[in-house]
C-alpha cells in the first residue's frame, strides 16, 4: 500500500540558485533611474530581468473605462507585448511563442491562448511568465481569474500538473521580499520495501514553486529517502549526489557522484538502478533514463538497457505485474 505524505518543499531543497524567486521586490525600474515605489495606485506591468531568473514591473499605463472589457484586456497585453522602458528589463513572452487570442470563459475567467512553442518553454522563464501575466491582468477590476491556454486546450504542465484558473494570491509574497507561484504536485517515488527484496510506491504531495524541473525535485527526494516510516528503506547510497539532471525527447540523463556505486547491503545494483528509473518514469512524457557516473558511462548499466537507455520495470515493483504498468 503507497504512503501518502504531504511535504513542503522549500527553495533550498531544490535548487541553490537565485532562480527560485519569481520576483524581487516588485521593484519599478524607469529609464532614468531605479527606485522602489509603494503606491499602491500604481498600474504594473511585469517584466523579467535580462537574465530571466527574476521579476520586476514599471509603471505602465491603465487602459480607459470607456473601452470595453475584452479591448482593455487587449491594450494590456499589448504593454506586456512591448519592449520595457528600462534595459535591464525584458518583456516576459519571447519572440517564438505566439498569443493566439483572448477571450472570457464560460465561468467568467479571462483565457489566454498561446501557440505550440510555448509547451516548449524552460521551466523558470515558463513559470515568471505566467507569474507576470496573471499579476499584471487581474490589477482589471473585471478580472479574478486568469487561465492559460495552448492550441485551445487548457495547459498542462510536467507531472500532469493542471494549473487551472489563476489568481493573483496564487503568486504569495514570501518573507524575504520575494514571491513565487505554488501549487500543489503528486509525485510517486520507488523504495525497497522492508519486508521484501522489491520496490514499493510512495505517493509525495509537494508544494512546488517551479523553480526547478520535476526530474530535480524527483531526485532529491530520492536522495533524502522515505525518512523514518518502518515499511520502506533508503534506497540510494549513503553520500549519492545528483551532479546534473536534464530532459530531452522522453530520456531523462542523470549523472551522479561515485557514491552512488556503493551500492546499500541487501539492496544491491538492480533495485538502486530501478528505485531511479522508476520513480523518474512515472513523470509524463519520460520513457527512458541513462545514468552516467562523473559524466562517465558504465558498461554495467549497458545490462539494463540498450546502450544504457534504461526502461521502467513493472516487474521489480510489488503488486504490480508486468504488462499492467502505466505507459
Amino acid at each position: 500500500m503507497s504512503l501518502l505524505r504531504k511535504l513542503l518543499i522549500t527553495a533550498v531543497l531544490l535548487i541553490a540558485v537565485s532562480v527560485v524567486t519569481a520576483c524581487s521586490g516588485e521593484q519599478e525600474v524607469t529609464s532614468d533611474a531605479k527606485s522602489k515605489v509603494t503606491d499602491e495606485d500604481t498600474f504594473k506591468i511585469f517584466r523579467t530581468d535580462v537574465t530571466e531568473s527574476s521579476l520586476l514591473w514599471e509603471s505602465g499605463e491603465a487602459p480607459g473605462e470607456s473601452l470595453g472589457k475584452i479591448e482593455q484586456v487587449r491594450a494590456v497585453l499589448d504593454e506586456l507585448a512591448s519592449t520595457p522602458k528600462d534595459k535591464d528589463m525584458k518583456k516576459l513572452l519571447p519572440g517564438n511563442v505566439p498569443l493566439d487570442s483572448a477571450y472570457f470563459g464560460r465561468d467568467g475567467q479571462l483565457i489566454i491562448s498561446f501557440g505550440k512553442a510555448y509547451a516548449g518553454l524552460p521551466t523558470v522563464t515558463e513559470l515568471l511568465l505566467r507569474a507576470g501575466y496573471v499579476k499584471t491582468l487581474c490589477q482589471l477590476e473585471f478580472v479574478d481569474y486568469v487561465e492559460f491556454y495552448v492550441e485551445d486546450t487548457p495547459l498542462v504542465l510536467r507531472g500532469e500538473v493542471v494549473p487551472g484558473l489563476m489568481k493573483q494570491t496564487d503568486f504569495v509574497d514570501n518573507t524575504g521580499d520575494t514571491t513565487y507561484f505554488r501549487q500543489e504536485v503528486e509525485l510517486t517515488l520507488y523504495f525497497v520495501k522492508s519486508s521484501e527484496k522489491m520496490l514499493g510506491s510512495v505517493i509525495y504531495i509537494v508544494t512546488y514553486d517551479g523553480s526547478s524541473s520535476y526530474e530535480e525535485l524527483v531526485s532529491r527526494l530520492l536522495v533524502r529517502g522515505p525518512g523514518d516510516d518502518p515499511e520502506f528503506v533508503p534506497t540510494l547510497p549513503e553520500g549519492t549526489v545528483i551532479n546534473k539532471i536534464t530532459s530531452s525527447d522522453g530520456i531523462v540523463y542523470v549523472d551522479v557522484n561515485e557514491e552512488f556505486l556503493n551500492y546499500r547491503e541487501n539492496i544491491g545494483e538492480e533495485l538502486t538502478v530501478y528505485s531511479l528509473v522508476n520513480s523518474l518514469c512515472e513523470l509524463q512524457g519520460i520513457m527512458k533514463v541513462q545514468i552516467t557516473v562523473n559524466g562517465t558511462a558504465r558498461k554495467a548499466f549497458e545490462k539494463y538497457g540498450q546502450g544504457g537507455f534504461i526502461e521502467r520495470r513493472p516487474d521489480l515493483i510489488a503488486n504490480e505485474k508486468a504488462g499492467e504498468a502505466d505507459g
